[in-house]
């Protein structure tokens, strides 16, 4: 559910950091290295102009966003945070990494295979297909993580009795 705060339904658990977040932050890391120059996995320098610089950026802060909210909501901290926000930032984050690595992997693929000379990309196309697929991967379990936290929240919720329900 999106009401209430995190913390509030013994939600969230102890282990170790949820392996998407780790890869989402990574790769949102990536982008934001390119966005202020960074080189390393850029093949082709002088094709980077200003939007590319403004994608990465933008893309970069939402799977950094995504990552935090994922983390938040799955361990359930930071406690009395209102749920609505890591929900949302991890919905929207989540979505944000799994379409833009999504439509952005099979046109790198067929650039690497292809090899049109008309047509190229700034990346590495090699190092650019690894991070598509990190990306895709890690936006589909955090949308899978939000759902099964969401899901089991509410089954916490509706087993609470009615008397403590509305003391709520």
């Amino acid at each position: 559910m999106f009401a209430g705060r995190l913390g509030d339904r013994e939600e969230g658990a102890p282990g170790a950091l949820p392996w998407m977040a780790v890869v989402g932050a990574t790769v949102g890391l990536v982008w934001l290295y390119w966005a202020v120059g960074g080189t390393l996995g850029v093949a082709h320098r002088d094709e980077r102009g200003t939007a590319w610089y403004a994608l990465a950026a933008t893309f970069g802060l939402w799977a950094l966003a995504a990552s935090l909210a994922t983390w938040a909501t799955v361990r359930g901290r930071p406690a009395r945070l209102p749920r609505w926000v890591p929900m949302a930032l991890g919905w929207l984050g989540s979505g944000s990494l799994f379409a833009w690595s999504g439509w952005k992997l099979p046109f790198t693929l067929y650039l690497a295979i292809a090899q049109p000379a008309d047509a190229s990309l700034p990346e590495n196309l090699a190092f650019a297909v690894v991070l598509h697929l990190a990306a895709v991967g890690a936006g589909a379990a955090m949308l899978r993580a939000l759902v099964r936290t969401r899901t089991e929240s509410s089954r916490s919720w509706s087993t609470i009795s009615p008397v403590r329900r509305s003391a709520s």
